[in-house]
């Protein structure tokens, strides 16, 4: 063990001391070599037991060792620095002395954060309150508060998480961590959430003139500064903010330039108005808010009694822009100004083809309601009559208990009554099926089962709305269904839904949601070509968090890897390595040092298996992997004793992974193997 240190081969040496402190010959020497385990193992990391296991195992069993002080500080440094904070939470919870106390508080921290980066923000918060009360490192009370603060708003627990940001930046040690920089403008959003708008505007604005580095959340900042000012109704500083995310060239300058256009609106400038949104319509014709434009525009040309071009405005959106949730408004807003302008005849052909190609939409209901006026003012009752007769929406002999027994469930859903809601509505849909207010029952209903944790119930309602053309609940409901699908892991099912809401999404949150939920669904379907698919347009949107960036990546090389496409799971888990956390980056790890032995680099292959060791020993699957590869980097280096050695360990101490036990004995007896044909000593 002494040569191997002298030589720097420490894992070696780490090995050397691990079989002499098992050794009871020399009990001095066995104490001895335990010792130098223990402490070689804080210097390298250990891949057989996290190092606090290792010091607290020396503690028990020497605990009159006159090293007591110095493992002791060793063991509250590991804590920290093995990074395998979930074993060392469990550690510390048992041994709560006074000179833990300040690991403690690091260890619930980051433990916290991990939870925090999986999403499991309960709990993460329960950790981080035990991390504050520890308080005995000022600038990691202030990181905790702030962490706490994150995690309140993602609980949606906007007014605690507003004063906890605050709290944060009235810390004296506030401006001394990392965390800082985005602080402002995290309180900003939780008063953007509370809807206090102009306490919102302040931090938003205090961001934009401290923070120039990071362009996403600059453009974010001016783009949300515009919307409070927007909702402020102070429109002037509202266009300011949308000019200078504009400036950005960001991928949100469109609906930064769509805004500014309504703003015009509402300070008198309609004249600017219109010629923001022509220009909008012209240079964003893809964007998401190009058909919102047009229907605005087209409303604006009307309010200015300009209404040929508010039809031909309209025609535009209806064209160009066919499965937009605004064509039924903009064929109905056409029959409107050909009624209100005494052309009956266009206005009946723009009412008969909202009803035709929206049936049971809100809009079909309001062009049924004006073309009865326009037929009672022709005297051509019978012809009225005749034609709701093939409406199969609309029931007019019922029509009175219709409207009776939906504004009695409604009445019940508007005062959260959600059982009488739930009775009222299924009311409802029974007797009327294609009722007045079929659609909106149907989503009510299924609202309330989904709140009430009846997520099956809910499906067919929602069902029944998406098979529906267009209308404003379609979205909603498609995002929804995804969720109850995906919940009970009915991919079959889930796929198309999450298809249909990557195409008809209007909000870029649903889209990333169905993207990123259509990659899982199809590499959960063994589908790896399309999994890919899905992880490739995930990983172009440049707006996502690092988290789904990790699922995209970690998609795409395991698809790689199970298709045999190296080149591909290398070049990805590359990737994956600078942005990934926790137990995927342990795993991105595990590849590149399997990839470098592939390549015979089998040094550098060591050096990533003892960064696993040291810094992600809490995952003990890729620890023992990765020891497997060491094992080969070995015996590609001519250690034969060491390849063996670390092979048995493998197989000795980690039972529980059976597929790495049978991969470490293929190993082992290949080299036995090959050993036996040079050397007639080593046997099977």
């Amino acid at each position: 063990a002494e040569s191997y240190l002298k030589t720097d081969k420490k894992q070696q040496a780490l090995n050397a001391f691990k079989t002499a402190s098992e050794m009871e010959f020399d009990l001095k020497i066995q104490e001895d070599a335990y010792l130098n385990y223990a402490k070689l193992s804080y210097e390298i990391g250990n891949p057989y037991k996290s190092v606090p296991e290792v010091m607290n195992d020396y503690m028990a069993k020497y605990p009159n060792t006159p090293y007591k002080s110095e493992i002791n500080t060793l063991l509250i440094s590991s804590y920290i620095t093995s990074k395998n904070y979930k074993e060392a939470l469990v550690l510390l919870e048992k041994n709560k002395s006074p000179e833990n106390k300040l690991a403690y508080q690091k260890v619930t921290f980051y433990r916290g954060l991990e939870l925090y980066t999986d999403g499991d923000y309960k709990g993460a918060y329960t950790l981080f309150k035990k991390s504050l009360a520890e308080n005995k490192d000022a600038k990691f009370t202030a990181r905790v508060t702030f962490w706490k603060a994150e995690t309140e708003y993602n609980l949606d627990q906007f007014e605690e998480a507003k004063l906890s940001f605050k709290q944060f930046l009235n810390s004296a040690e506030a401006s001394n961590t990392p965390e800082f920089a985005n602080a402002n403008y995290n309180l900003a959003y939780s008063y953007f959430k509370l809807k206090e708008y102009e306490n919102a505007i302040q931090y938003f604005d205090t961001y934009t003139k401290s923070s120039k580095d990071d362009r996403i959340r600059l453009t974010d900042a001016y783009l949300r500064l515009g919307d409070c000012n927007f909702m402020a109704a102070k429109y002037w500083p509202a266009m300011d903010a949308y000019n200078k995310a504009i400036d950005m060239k960001s991928v949100d300058a469109d609906y930064a330039a769509f805004q500014k256009g309504i703003s015009y609106g509402f300070v008198s400038k309609p004249d600017r108005k219109i010629e923001d949104l022509e220009k909008f319509s012209k240079t964003f014709p893809n964007s998401q808010y190009a058909d919102d434009a047009l229907y605005e525009l087209g409303n604006t040309y009307v309010n200015q009694n300009q209404n040929d071009k508010g039809i031909a405005t309209y025609d535009r959106l209806i064209n160009g822009y066919k499965s937009s949730s605004y064509v039924a408004k903009a064929i109905l807003k056409q029959g409107l100004i050909y009624y209100n302008t005494n052309k009956e005849d266009l206005a009946l052909t723009k009412f008969k083809k909202v009803v035709a190609e929206y049936p049971n939409s809100p809009e079909s209901i309001e062009a049924v309601s004006t073309a009865r006026l326009i037929y009672v003012d022709k005297g051509q009752v019978d012809e009225y009559a005749a034609w709701v007769k093939t409406l199969s929406f609309v029931e007019v002999s019922d029509a009175d208990l219709d409207n009776d027994t939906y504004e009695s469930a409604e009445k019940q859903y508007l005062q959260n009554n959600t059982k009488q809601a739930i009775s009222g509505f299924s009311s409802y849909v029974s007797k009327f099926p294609n009722g007045i207010h079929a659609l909106k029952a149907n989503f009510y209903l299924a609202q309330l089962y989904f709140a009430d944790n009846l997520e099956a119930n809910s499906v067919k309602h929602y069902e029944f709305v998406v098979s529906k053309p267009r209308n404003e609940f379609t979205e909603q409901a498609l995002a929804r269904l995804c969720q109850v699908h995906l919940k009970a892991k009915n991919y079959d099912s889930a796929i198309p839904v999450l298809k249909r809401l990557e195409t008809e999404a209007d909000f870029p949150q649903n889209i990333t949601y169905a993207q990123s939920n259509l990659m899982k669904s199809y590499y959960e379907k063994q589908d790896f070509t399309n999994a890919v698919v899905y992880a490739d347009k995930v990983l172009k949107n440049d707006k996502i968090d690092d988290r789904i960036k990790s699922d995209a990546q970690i998609i795409v090389a395991r698809s790689a890897i199970k298709t045999n496409d190296e080149a591909k799971a290398k070049e990805a888990y590359a990737k994956l390595q600078k942005i990934a956390k926790g137990e995927l980056a342990a795993e991105a790890l595990y590849y590149d040092a399997y990839f470098k032995n592939k390549e015979g680099k089998f040094e550098p292959s060591n050096v990533v298996v003892q960064k696993i060791a040291k810094d992600y020993s809490g995952y003990k699957y890729y620890g023992a992997k990765s020891l497997v590869i060491m094992a080969k980097n070995f015996y590609g280096l001519k250690d034969s004793f060491q390849a063996t050695y670390i092979l048995e360990s493998v197989i000795e101490n980690f039972k529980e992974y059976t597929d790495v036990i049978e991969e470490a004995q293929k190993e082992l007896d290949f080299i036995k193997g090959e050993e036996a044909k040079r050397n007639s000593s080593i046997t099977n």
